[in-house]
């Protein structure tokens, strides 16, 4: 039996920096992190020593590194597509280009309620990103999202009215913690948008403020409203895994039993839900 090389791709993740912006004494911070990966005619490569299709990896990085110092003006999403863009223009033996920006965020510092214009502190909860697919001769495919954001709620939130068996312990509620690591991404009609912020402002609405009578309850309302205030996402991915507080019988402690006060945090098992909302 003879091998072929059914598919290949190949390039440079985790090129970071920061970027600076000074206006005057203020300064903006916006420390990325990006992935780009390329396709096309490399199969000299690997059947056998003809490297003349293989874009160096230190050059994509220093490509990287360039644009970002020549481009200060662009924001996450349009940088995606200006690195794709880059290297399926430069290189005619490239037939696809993916590039993913992933963000670190920083909030700048509030010293005696007044914003400092140079002082920032890390923002740990989730990572936005922006990604671009470019193929030659077709439409950009780009999309936005954020991972590992974490929320929670202490009411408004129940689960019941579901089937129960043999094996069910699991008690029905009108009143529990809901809380999730949410990974949101929406794709856009065309182009970038730049909606991160506005996306998730009308999703933490929905989240906080309509009851939830289940997770894939509150996952599709929260899609459906993002849906519904920006024309340009065609769809958007949900993944929204339980993290469990449970409630605690304190009664041997001659507390409560049914006590609202003291609740268990745990990690695993958890429940995994996940949605795709489309037009």
């Amino acid at each position: 039996m003879s091998a072929r090389l059914q598919s290949n791709h190949y390039g440079k993740h985790m090129v970071r920096l920061l970027r600076v912006q000074r206006n005057d004494d203020v300064h903006d911070v916006a420390e990325w992190e990006a992935d780009i990966v390329l396709e096309g005619e490399l199969s000299g490569s690997y059947l056998g020593a003809d490297n003349s299709s293989i874009v160096p990896t230190d050059t994509i990085k220093n490509t990287v590194l360039a644009l970002a110092h020549d481009r200060s003006e662009v924001t996450r999403d349009e940088f995606a597509l200006l690195l794709a863009e880059h290297f399926l223009s430069r290189y005619p033996h490239l037939s696809a280009v993916d590039a993913e920006v992933r963000e670190r965020l920083w909030t700048r510092m509030a010293l005696d309620g007044t914003p400092h214009p140079h002082a920032f502190v890390r923002d740990g909860n989730g990572q936005p990103y922006s990604t671009v697919r470019q193929e030659r001769a077709q439409p950009v495919c780009s999309a936005a999202g954020i991972r590992g954001f974490v929320i929670l709620k202490t009411t408004a939130s129940g689960f019941s009215g579901y089937p129960q068996c043999e094996f069910t312990t699991l008690p029905e509620t009108s009143d529990r913690i809901l809380s999730t690591s949410l990974d949101a991404r929406w794709d856009y009609g065309g182009g970038t948008a730049d909606l991160q912020a506005g996306v998730l402002d009308v999703m933490l609405k929905v989240f906080a403020e309509t009851f939830s009578p289940s997770v894939q309850r509150t996952m599709f309302q929260m899609g459906e409203a993002a849906l519904a205030a920006f024309s340009g996402i065609e769809r958007i991915h949900l993944t929204m895994p339980n993290r469990h507080y449970l409630s605690l019988d304190l009664s041997q402690l001659k507390r409560p039993a049914d006590q609202k006060t003291i609740f268990i945090p745990t990690d695993d098992p958890f429940g995994f839900i996940e949605a795709v909302v489309a037009r």
